[in-house]
């Protein structure tokens, strides 16, 4: 498997970013769109008659010292800025959907299988966002039984 990494090197929002686009046009997708704000980011896009949306947390701020931030340490250990992390995690989505969209082209899943959960039901919800209530009440009423 050969690789573009290269140890130390980094790769900025906007190129993980257009390399999700890119991933996702060439599946057929249309309508792509990225924004981000108040530390959240989300990529949504259209496949077929569908919509589709995928949020993606993002550091709002360095903590000062252990922060709620599992993935910012403490700032006296020699932290991730906030940039660094938001990178992170773009790669990591970008990493996540090229894994889903190889299910899809190997067949072993279909599109809309395999991205279900952030499919975007007509009252604005996604699959997941909707099914949360449901499922709670379900495991609720089983009383923990198998």
């Amino acid at each position: 498997m050969t690789s573009n990494y290269v140890r130390g090197a980094t790769v900025s929002c906007s190129a993980s970013q257009a390399e999700i686009q890119l991933m996702l046009t060439d599946h057929g997708a249309h309508g792509f769109r990225c924004a981000s704000e108040h530390g959240k980011a989300e990529v949504a896009f259209s496949s077929d008659d569908r919509r589709f949306r995928l949020a993606l947390a993002l550091p709002s701020a360095l903590p000062s010292g252990r922060g709620s931030d599992p993935l910012v340490p403490d700032a006296t250990q020699g932290s991730r800025t906030t940039q660094d992390v938001a990178r992170r995690r773009w790669r990591q989505l970008s990493s996540l959907i090229k894994a889903k969209l190889e299910a899809v082209d190997a067949g072993i899943v279909t599109f809309d299988e395999e991205f279900l959960a952030y499919m975007v039901m007509p009252g604005g919800e996604t699959v997941f966002e909707a099914s949360l209530p449901g499922i709670a009440a379900a495991y609720a009423a089983d009383g923990g039984r198998r």
